[in-house]
């Protein structure tokens, strides 16, 4: 017999996570914003921030939900995703996958943040660790396919469009000046974003995925596996000396942990309206 466990946890009794939760300051308050900067782990556990971010998510406060999704995607100071690193050091093994456990990581917190402000999201209010666990399993799926068998060099291939007719090659499009969230960045003008993102591709500890982060998000990115730059860099499979489909991967996988990083930063408050829209795509 099949559960639903939105519905389960909407009617579950009230918990320990209910009594913190209703000793919290008005969620739009200062007070709420500065015991997010503060309070350990004990006095603001997952399921509580969960709630919370449900809450203001729906009543559109950007601002104190967009602080409390970084506090829960925070790897600094919190250890909220600790299942999810777990999950993804016992699913990659060396040399098995294209893709780290870095991918998985990343792929998961996309996940989260898409689901956590749905109905689904409703049992990240009881039980936070089952909720992420879900979450891991959806990125594992949509990385390696539900047994497995997905081509792990993570192939796109060719389609035709149905409104136009036309051939359509994701591979050929998929550059960073076709990638909307970065366009939005570069039209913000302020130079801490391209700074942090400096910073994080500085991190990335794949040398391809690195080196493509870095010429996509450049000033003068280079075209996939036609034509060349308007600098004249020629395409990256001809810089490489790989397929277009690996150059792809690497692509996604750059945006991926960037809009990861991006959300869960406290450094500068962004508008980040923009990258949830990027996450759902």
């Amino acid at each position: 017999m099949s559960v639903d466990i939105s519905s389960a946890a909407a009617d579950r009794p009230g918990t320990a996570f209910d009594a913190i939760f209703a000793g919290l300051p008005a969620l739009d308050s200062p007070e709420y914003l500065e015991l997010l900067g503060n309070a350990p782990v004990k006095e603001l556990p997952a399921q509580v921030l969960a709630k919370a971010y449900r809450q203001l998510a729906a009543s559109g406060s950007t601002k104190a939900a967009d602080s409390t999704l970084a506090r829960l995607l925070a790897d600094d100071r919190f250890d909220y995703l600790a299942r999810v690193r777990r999950l993804a050091s016992m699913h990659v093994a060396n040399g098995t996958y294209s893709y780290s456990a870095e991918d998985l990581i990343h792929e998961a917190i996309v996940e989260i943040v898409r689901t956590l402000p749905t109905a689904r999201g409703a049992v990240a209010e009881g039980a936070w660790v089952l909720f992420i666990g879900h979450r891991f399993e959806d990125a594992r799926r949509k990385l390696f396919g539900r047994d497995a068998s997905k081509d792990p060099a993570g192939r796109v291939e060719p389609h035709v469009d149905d409104m136009t007719g036309q051939m359509v090659d994701p591979v050929e499009e998929a550059d960073g000046e076709g990638a909307d969230w970065h366009v939005q960045l570069r039209e913000s003008n302020m130079p801490w974003l391209d700074e942090f993102l400096r910073r994080t591709i500085e991190r990335i500890a794949d040398p391809l995925i690195r080196y493509v982060a870095a010429d996509q998000f450049g000033d003068d990115p280079s075209p996939i596996s036609k034509g060349v730059s308007e600098g004249g860099k020629l395409p990256l499979t001809d810089q490489l000396g790989v397929d277009r489909y690996k150059v792809s991967r690497a692509l996604r996988s750059a945006k991926r942990r960037l809009a990861a990083d991006l959300l869960a930063q406290n450094e500068y408050e962004i508008d980040m309206e923009w990258l949830r829209k990027f996450t759902k795509g």
